[in-house]
């Protein structure tokens, strides 16, 4: 095997229960390079990250090695020991911690007389790493106080080895999945200079444009194969489309939509403010999908669980003639309010759960007789939803962590569909999800989409936002600095202009269904 490889891998299979989910895979990352890897959920990505990190024993035959040593694979003891380091999409952070003792977990306290730790040491060694990791913050902060981005890069810093002269390859499972498109530049940057140092990076990435934009090789796999190995400049959007799910992808596109006389508002948002929120206002009309772009700490974040009464508030909410409490997750259900919430697995799943009980518990009222849930006339209704939806899963009784992100969060959109929402609340709804399943679930909400309801897509995805809505509201420091339309000045370029900037591409005496704020007419 080469030197130059920082990981190969030949004749790597898994099999579960009688399941291949690897077949004969090799793998071949060079040193010093940032590699991708890219496929569908199912195409066993996870798997081959879980091999290498001694989380699953491969089946008989696999070989590996690492800088050229033999790695033991199914080994996490020895996987560490070969500088193999892995940051998974939760990143594994203590909230409540300080980036010091984050970083310390694992690793051992510098000490002095009688055993005491030596936290100026400890501090010094922190700051170096997070230096680093291109991050500049105050590491005795709680790191519940830090930003996502910053969060990311802190795991990533809590990577890196203690000497700068040592090498490792540092796998980065879906590291952009909810970062805005500032936050996933800054990122790379990161990332550049981690490869200039002398680190090979593996990145697990669906974005297909952040993948051939910052990686150098791309690997291919496709239920459980290797389809393709490239280098990033020998292929392009579509043909890496089509080598991921195996056909060519037909995307539909919004038709141009009616008049805006010609709805019937559903959701009148006057003045909500709350958290990072200091002033939004806007109304949607029946059969309108209105998004919602902005940066980290632009209040797009905190959106969402205002309006639906997770975050309290002040300023009001109108779902047709009525108004809706603040701070009452339960008055927006009765207004028919309904949420899809953004990071699924912690607002969104009950992962000890099944599928049918994740699916219904918004309403058992259909389903209870007597004072008792009748299970089966449960499951006909899971079924229903299953096939409606194209939910790939063992069956309404199946654990929802079974499913894919992309099939749990068809479960998550069924579970509002299926309340007859008025307004329909969407928070990043393809956030690490594939390509296939990101485009199943944009055709459900267009098709879910009726002349009486009306959608606000939060979206951190700019490409998503510019195909399916016929407005967008762009956020920067808690209010709407712009507002872009179908059919005029709305494209994904535009919208990341005005997040970056704060500021529209041309002057708008007022954004329709708002008034300006004192703060938009000085930007």
């Amino acid at each position: 095997m080469s030197r130059a490889a920082a990981i190969e891998v030949r004749g790597l299979s898994k099999t579960f229960s009688g399941q291949t989910v690897l077949d004969n895979l090799d793998l071949l990352v060079d040193e010093g390079e940032i590699h991708a890897l890219v496929g569908q959920n199912g195409s066993g990505k996870s798997t081959l990250i879980k091999v290498l990190a001694g989380y699953h024993a491969p089946d008989p035959g696999a070989t590996a090695e690492v800088f050229g040593t033999p790695l033991q694979l199914g080994s996490a003891t020895d996987a560490f020991a070969h500088g193999l380091r892995f940051m998974h999409q939760d990143l594994g952070l203590v909230l409540g911690l300080s980036s010091v003792e984050n970083l310390m977990l694992g690793r051992s306290y510098p000490t002095g007389v009688g055993g005491r730790i030596r936290w100026s040491e400890a501090k010094r060694i922190t700051r170096e790493a997070v230096r680093r990791a291109d991050l500049d913050i105050d590491v005795r902060r709680p790191v519940g106080e830090l930003g996502l981005a910053d969060r990311t890069r802190l795991a990533i810093a809590r990577s890196l080895p203690e000497r700068a002269d040592e090498r490792i390859v540092l796998v980065l499972d879906e590291p952009t999945a909810a970062l805005p498109t500032r936050d996933v530049e800054r990122l790379f940057t990161t990332m550049r200079r981690l490869k200039q140092q002398g680190h090979t990076i593996i990145i697990v990435s669906h974005h297909l444009d952040e993948v051939l934009g910052i990686a150098d090789s791309i690997t291919v796999l496709r239920d459980g194969l290797k389809v393709a190995h490239a280098r990033s400049d020998e292929v392009d959007k579509d043909q890496l489309t089509r080598l991921i799910i195996g056909r060519e992808l037909v995307k539909a596109t919004r038709s141009v939509p009616l008049a805006r006389a010609d709805r019937e508002a559903v959701l009148r948002l006057e003045h909500v403010a709350g958290g990072t929120v200091h002033d939004f206002s806007a109304v949607i009309g029946g059969g309108e999908i209105v998004g919602v772009a902005g940066l980290a700490g632009s209040g797009r974040e905190a959106l969402g669980p205002l309006i639906t009464g997770r975050l309290a508030r002040r300023g009001t909410v109108r779902v047709g003639d009525d108004v809706v409490a603040g701070d009452s997750p339960a008055a927006a259900l009765r207004a028919r309010l309904i949420s899809v919430p953004g990071e699924r697995a912690r607002y969104g799943l009950f992962p000890n759960l099944g599928v049918r009980h994740n699916l219904t518990i918004g309403s058992l009222r259909p389903h209870v007789k007597l004072g008792r849930i009748v299970a089966e006339t449960e499951r006909r209704e899971t079924r229903d939803w299953v096939r409606r939806l194209s939910i790939i899963t063992r069956g309404a009784d199946a654990p929802i962590t079974s499913l894919s992100g992309g099939n749990q969060q068809k479960v998550l959109i069924a579970r509002a569909l299926r309340l007859e929402p008025r307004v329909l609340v969407l928070d990043d709804p393809t956030a690490g999800v594939d390509v296939g399943a990101r485009e199943q679930v944009h055709s459900i909400i267009e098709k879910g989409l009726t002349a009486s309801m009306g959608i606000l897509l939060i979206s951190t995805d700019s490409d998503e936002l510019a195909r399916l809505c016929d407005r967008v509201l762009v956020m920067s420091k808690g209010v709407i600095v712009d507002e872009l339309h179908r059919g005029g000045d709305l494209t994904s370029e535009k919208i990341d202009h005005a997040q970056v900037t704060g500021r529209s591409q041309r002057r708008s005496d007022a954004l329709v269904g708002t008034e300006p704020s004192d703060q938009e007419r000085r930007s």
